[in-house]
């Protein structure tokens, strides 16, 4: 994989590299036409934008994966070098575990980084650009994070952007309780933006574009402004939280200043690319935060949750590399199963001829009982992976292969 995350890089490169959904379903398709590549998975959100590829070995060393993402931006890999992560194999996978579950995240334990991994997968599986390999491995991380969320990073805790922003603000010694506030965008988080500031006391309003009315969800407590109107609304509020997946900023320095008047207005953008034009920030009586300034937040998680997490998700790490080292004597698994099911079937003609004198009856029952023993026969097979070493599990089915041959 390679990425570009907050951890290396601020949001105004990461704005730069952020893909919308159309974006990312052209980029899985292209994939398809890269030499070298047999699967692909793109994760884009707030915090970072990967790619993630499987490939034939024999031409994926030399594929830059990170000049793959500039590309599909239109921007100079060399130029963003030192921001850019790359990880392969096992580095990898262990990266995906503990980001799955929001250890990587830079809310710690992220409650919504879950169905993001979901989707991204689900969106790669759409445009038919998921191998088995990708497939295996997401759905594995995703188990293995949902173990976590249970065992370790309680669910009863929220860890939502959201919740985020209001431990923000009350971190800076901002009460939201009695100021209006007006939420701008009706998303997902746009949601819980305004439930949040709802709970906290605060007078809420949220933007809706006229087209969107009968679609929309409003939370409880919020009154509607349109979309059309947050300008003119914006001199009456105090607060003001964007969450908008808009290419283009919802607030400008130009149209915003006429309706700022004096007192301290609180603009709080949490979307990627930004939704509120940065010089905005530089105006007298304005205070603006945006996705970076969660870092300015003590993390919730500690070395112990940590090791407790990278614990269960070692197991899950190890069924994944089982698999992967045992996917190439899948045919094998097959290959034997079968050999097994039709001699199975063949020992017993003579009997079912005695037992069963209808033709089409003792045809199918033949059938039925060879599929049941090669079922039985690739379990037992499939088992050895589970038992043995792979130096061990190896010879083994080459040797019942090599004996299954000889029942031909």
């Amino acid at each position: 994989m390679a990425g570009i995350d907050y951890q290396k890089a601020p949001v105004q490169i990461r704005e730069q590299f952020s893909m919308t959904a159309s974006m990312v379903e052209r980029a899985l398709r292209e994939s398809r036409q890269t030499k070298g590549v047999t699967g692909c998975v793109i994760i884009s959100t707030c915090n970072r934008t990967e790619y993630w590829i499987s490939g034939e070995e024999e031409s994926f060393d030399c594929l830059d994966v990170a000049a793959l993402l500039a590309r599909e931006k239109g921007l100079e890999v060399s130029e963003y070098a030192g921001f850019f992560t790359v990880r392969e194999g096992r580095e990898a996978v262990h990266y995906l575990m503990e980001l799955s579950c929001g250890l990587r995240s830079q809310i710690f334990g992220d409650d919504q980084i879950i169905t993001q991994v979901k989707r991204a997968v689900d969106m790669a599986r759409e445009q038919e650009a998921l191998d088995a390999v990708l497939e295996i491995l997401f759905r594995t991380a995703i188990t293995g994070a949902k173990k976590v969320k249970s065992k370790v990073l309680l669910t009863n805790v929220d860890r939502s952007v959201a919740a985020a922003m209001r431990s923000l603000l009350e971190q800076e010694g901002i009460s939201v309780s009695g100021k209006r506030c007006m939420v701008i965008g009706n998303g997902e988080i746009g949601r819980l933006a305004a439930s949040e500031l709802v709970k906290a006391g605060g007078l809420v309003s949220m933007t809706l574009r006229q087209y969107k009315a009968k679609e929309a969800v409003i939370p409880a407590g919020c009154r509607v402004i349109d979309y059309q109107e947050r300008y003119e609304a914006l001199r009456k509020m105090e607060l003001v939280v964007s969450a908008t997946v808009s290419p283009h900023y919802t607030l400008t320095k130009e149209q915003a200043g006429d309706f700022l008047e004096e007192g301290e207005k609180i603009l709080i953008d949490l979307a990627i690319p930004r939704d509120i034009e940065p010089d905005l920030g530089r105006m007298p009586g304005v205070r603006l935060f945006d996705m970076d300034s969660f870092d300015t937040l003590k993390s919730e998680g500690d070395r112990r949750q940590i090791a407790v997490a990278d614990g269960i998700l070692k197991k899950y790490e190890l069924e994944y590399e089982q698999w992967y080292a045992f996917r190439e004597y899948i045919s094998v698994v097959k290959e034997i199963s079968e050999f097994a099911g039709e001699d199975v079937a063949a020992r017993l003609k003579k009997e079912l001829k005695q037992h069963v004198p209808e033709r089409e009856n003792r045809e199918a029952l033949e059938k039925a009982i060879g599929r049941a023993a090669a079922k039985v026969v690739a379990k037992l097979c499939y088992g050895l992976r589970e038992n043995l070493e792979p130096e061990t599990w190896r010879p083994c089915l080459e040797g019942l292969l090599s004996s299954a041959r000889e029942l031909e």
